[in-house]
């Protein structure tokens, strides 16, 4: 039963991508067998490796495919095979890069209006269209491009594919009918697909913390599998099998037919590593066209992003589509992302081809890319670069400071070889570019650079006497054009005034910035979805989850005897008022007001979440008194009843607080509903006063 097709075009048109064919294969295997395999192939007339048709970066023609599926039907006994292969598609990429930059349009509707962009990453032998959206449902078109005639194992395939968008975003599947189809005499085959908005997770509470988790995982997944890209690149010896590992992880992390890596390592020496083209001949004329000329991504078919570490520009790495297909945006921050952790690695490996020369320098970059590699948080990662430093550079001390944007203020993170009263002061420094001229150079133009107690500013100077040392060399972390912070470390040597005057040296300072930054950029990116998925989005407060977890461990049974704290349960009084009269705008400020207040009011280990729209939780560790605790609710009474100065106008609230005293062993749920049960008598009794539970 095997068809015959042509070979697929050059351009990579009329493809189908290594994720079906894996799929397929997994799904013979699911019903009967592994033994199933090897016959499902014979019967397509397919003599390539199973192994082969796993691969993600695998392409098949159209033709060789739709005898799969037909074998697969045979083989299973299952006339539904090629719609469960269909319906198997997205389910296979949760916590995946695929279905993280679906879930980056919004919604179901969003994806299916994007679906020409999404097929294509899948098959290029096929055309998606919308032709009707709404909140839930849509209709859409697919049609077999030129040359192909549609076959029905596609049109049930296309209809299993389409059934599964809505699960992307934690919504049951969608019912698919397949109205029209070419195969009938119709101009193309025309879906209507409908699914059920009320099981979103928007509202069902559990069902969001979950679909929030799997967004978090898929976040820890892309980071952790970028940190496996570079230990994997890094362990690698020789400069031509780093570049083949290269193409190959940038064609499993950005879908398309075709992939080129063009590098120039020096005068004369281009290298050329594909993915996809039909020849070398092919992949060289391509790559000469794309260094050539400005970054062309002609009609959207290409993705062109440059390959460079710092100021060293080493050429293109390219993911190209057929005429008519394109890339998500996000993927051209992938496709950045990866081209930078390349560049370090190509970095890595021209020093390692020349480690007979400068062996010391390959072993300290070696050194500092194992310390990074295990990544973690932003503060984890900035002290294992301070760590690694001294090895990389020599010396006997570093500090590593984080720019945090928000508040434009660059801060110590991560200090090796200083004393405990130097680290202390260090650690509550906060750097402004409007107080230290040195940083907002940098800031405008990063380059490294030496200050000195001669001719720097005064902070500077004040810093430099801290740690008693007169000059220190300062080398920015810069990734993807954007400022991460700076690495310090003492520079000895009176003449050292130009930071990249030793090759050797100024070799080891790049490629441990370049390693560094794209390492914070990574950890920032973790902090970033874990503190979303912990605090409210409006008051920056902790959440009801992040309460529940500390209220869990407060709760926990631990060494110490009989450990007590207090729940606070605060609720406004008049606030519908103010949202009816004011505005909902004023009562979100009211609220942001109310929380710093609250916030402002308790210890440092004491948590203050908002648990409702004007619901607040105070949870007071180590509070051992119920007398202790209601004086504490007082406190935060009198903080509260002060006038709110918002647009103009002097507003006043009152609140009326439960107060439940607890200990370890107690039940979190139970403790909760005891102090807002204290709350709500409070509220019947007279508003502005504080209930102690029973």
């Amino acid at each position: 039963m095997a068809i015959e097709g042509a070979g697929a075009p050059e351009d990579g048109s009329g493809r189908i991508a290594g994720s079906v064919t894996a799929v397929i294969l997994r799904c013979a295997a699911r019903v009967a067998g592994d033994e199933a395999v090897p016959r499902l192939m014979a019967l397509a007339g397919d003599d390539r490796d199973p192994a082969e048709l796993r691969e993600q970066s695998t392409w098949s023609d159209y033709a060789t495919v739709v005898a799969l599926f037909r074998a697969g039907i045979e083989v299973t006994g299952d006339a539904r095979f090629a719609r469960v292969v269909g319906e198997e598609m997205l389910r296979q990429w949760q916590g995946s890069e695929v279905v993280a930059l679906l879930r980056a349009l919004g919604s179901p509707a969003e994806v299916l209006r994007n679906i020409a962009v999404t097929a294509s990453k899948i098959s290029t032998a096929t055309r998606l269209e919308p032709v009707e959206l709404g909140d839930d449902h849509a209709v859409v078109e697919a049609w077999a491009v030129a040359g192909l005639e549609r076959d029905v194992t596609f049109c049930e395939y296309t209809a299993g594919t389409l059934s599964q968008v809505p699960i992307v975003f934690g919504i049951d599947p969608a019912e698919v009918v397949e109205t029209q189809c070419q195969r009938r005499g119709a101009p193309r085959c025309v879906y209507e697909v409908r699914w059920d908005p009320s099981t979103s997770p928007e509202t069902n509470p559990q069902r969001r913390i979950e679909h929030l988790e799997a967004q978090l995982a898929v976040l820890t997944e892309r980071f952790e599998s970028m940190q496996e890209a570079t230990r994997e690149l890094v362990a690698t010896e020789g400069v031509e099998t780093v570049l083949a590992k290269i193409v190959e992880r940038a064609a499993q992390a950005v879908r398309a037919t075709r992939h080129l890596l063009a590098v120039s390592l020096g005068p004369n020496d281009l290298r050329v590593h594909h993915h996809g083209f039909a020849s070398d001949d092919e992949a060289r004329r391509v790559a000469r066209e794309v260094l050539a000329q400005e970054r062309d991504e002609a009609d959207g078919s290409r993705l062109v992003v440059e390959v460079s570490a710092g100021d060293r520009a080493f050429g293109r790495l390219v993911a190209l589509h057929p005429e008519g297909a394109s890339f998500f945006p996000a993927e051209r921050r992938l496709l950045e992302a990866f081209a930078a952790t390349a560049a370090a690695a190509i970095n890595m490996a021209t020093a390692l081809e020349t480690a007979r020369r400068r062996n010391e320098t390959a072993r300290a970059l070696l050194h500092l890319a194992s310390a990074l590699a295990d990544g973690g948080s932003v503060d984890a990662v900035a002290q294992r670069l301070a760590d690694a430093v001294p090895t990389v550079i020599g010396t006997d001390h570093a500090a590593v400071l984080v720019w945090d944007p928000a508040s434009q203020t660059l801060s110590y993170r991560g200090l090796s070889g200083y004393t405990e009263d130097v680290e202390r002061t260090l650690r509550a420094a906060r750097l402004q570019p409007d107080t230290i001229p040195e940083l907002a150079r940098m800031l405008r133009t990063p380059a490294p650079a030496v200050l000195d107690l001669g001719t720097s500013s005064s902070v500077v100077r004040a810093l430099l006497r801290g740690v008693g040392v007169e000059r220190v060399r300062v080398v920015p972390l810069v990734a993807g054009g954007e400022f991460h912070g700076v690495v310090t470390t003492p520079v000895h040597d009176e003449s050292a005034t130009d930071p990249t005057r030793d090759d050797d040296l100024a070799e080891r300072l790049q490629g441990m910035a370049d390693q560094g930054a794209v390492a914070l950029r990574s950890a920032r990116l973790v902090d970033d979805i874990r503190n979303q998925a912990l605090h409210d989005g409006l008051t920056g407060l902790a959440n009801r989850r992040l309460l529940n977890d500390r209220l869990s461990r407060a709760v926990a049974p631990s060494s110490d005897s009989d450990p007590r704290f207090a729940l606070v349960f605060v609720d406004l009084d008049g606030f519908k008022h103010v949202n009816d009269t004011c505005g909902h705008a004023t009562g979100d400020e009211l609220l942001t007001y109310v929380a710093r207040r609250l916030a402002g009011s308790v210890r440092a280990g004491d948590t203050v979440a908002r648990v409702g729209g004007d619901e607040f939780v105070v949870l007071l560790a180590g509070v051992s008194d119920p007398d202790d605790a209601h004086r504490a609710a007082d406190h935060l009474l009198d903080v509260l009843r002060a006038p709110y100065r918002i647009g103009g106008r002097s507003l006043r609230v009152s609140a009326s607080v439960g107060v439940a005293v607890g200990h370890a062993g107690d039940d979190p749920e139970a403790l909760l509903t005891s102090a807002d049960a204290a709350m709500y008598r409070a509220k019947q009794t007279g508003r502005d006063r504080v209930e102690l539970a029973a």
